[in-house]
């Protein structure tokens, strides 16, 4: 019986080039991403054994606040990427819900963004995520 078409070799060319888009197509979309952890590392805080135990409470309240403002951050600035020196805007808490034991709220803004810049190379900071993202299908094709 005779065949029609283009014969078997056209389906495995269909097969293969099928397989070669979609393993292009998921190597493009699955990609690692680097945020910060949800808790900050012990050097973060900066604890005194010269502080009251309502002080250090304070304060680690206060670390963790701008620990949360870190991971915020996180998302604008990719892992190993330079931060500024100054923090930026979005950077603050409040400083009524959350006050300073031991100094003003603009050198505790200050310090805590120092801390971070410390931080923020150390791979112990950082957890490892992968997501699916398609956007580069409507930014353009960048191969």
């Amino acid at each position: 019986m005779a065949r029609l078409g283009y014969g078997g070799s056209f389906g495995f060319l269909v097969a293969v080039l099928g397989i070669g888009v979609g393993g292009l197509i998921f190597y493009k979309s699955f990609r690692t991403v680097m945020r910060l952890r949800d808790s900050p590392p012990a050097q973060f805080f900066n604890v005194s054994e010269k502080w009251t135990a309502e002080q250090r409470e304070a304060e680690e309240h206060l670390a963790r606040a701008y620990w949360a403002r870190a991971v915020n951050v996180s998302r604008m600035q990719p892992y190993g990427s330079r931060l500024p020196d100054e923090p930026p805007e979005t950077f603050n808490v409040d400083v009524k819900a959350f006050p300073s034991a031991v100094e003003s709220a603009a050198a505790a803004r200050l310090r805590y963004w120092r801390n971070l810049r410390e931080m923020w190379f150390l791979p112990e900071a950082w957890k490892t995520s992968y997501e699916w993202h398609m956007d580069w299908l409507f930014r353009g094709t960048n191969f």
